[in-house]
């Protein structure tokens, strides 16, 4: 039996391709970490913060690390490019579907759930800083 390919959208393709952000930052002010065990996933995502123009602290910088499917690689990719330049309390708001709209509905239904995630990944790494 044939196994079927994943098909991309573009944005997806073009993330999946050249991955934005990709791997570990030095010294980073939060980590959040997801192991999704029954699919045998990893999202680990960095953030990095720099005094904002309202005083506030803002993403300066936001890294990923992923093992699995390509759907991990894009949307690791996606989810430190919305990041960059919030303020921790907007993170909240980058959920899995945020995630899937930014790359316009681009991943397989097969590998949507790799955009909650980054989602979640994103979210214990604002939280890991908020501690």
């Amino acid at each position: 039996m044939q196994q079927r390919t994943p098909v991309y959208g573009a944005v997806a393709a073009d993330h999946l391709k050249r991955p934005r952000n990709l791997g570990k930052l030095a010294d980073p002010d939060g980590v959040g970490h997801v192991e999704e065990t029954s699919t045998d996933t990893l999202v680990t995502v960095y953030l990095k913060l720099e005094s904002g123009p309202s005083g506030r602290p803002v993403v300066a910088e936001a890294r990923f690390r992923a093992f699995g499917c390509g759907g991990c690689i894009v949307t690791g990719s996606v989810v430190t490019e919305l990041a960059h330049g919030r303020q921790l309390v907007e993170l909240a708001a980058l959920d899995g579907a945020a995630i899937n709209r930014a790359l316009e509905d681009g991943l397989p239904p097969e590998q949507r759930y790799c955009a909650d995630l980054a989602a979640r990944a994103l979210h214990l790494a604002a939280e890991s800083i908020s501690r």
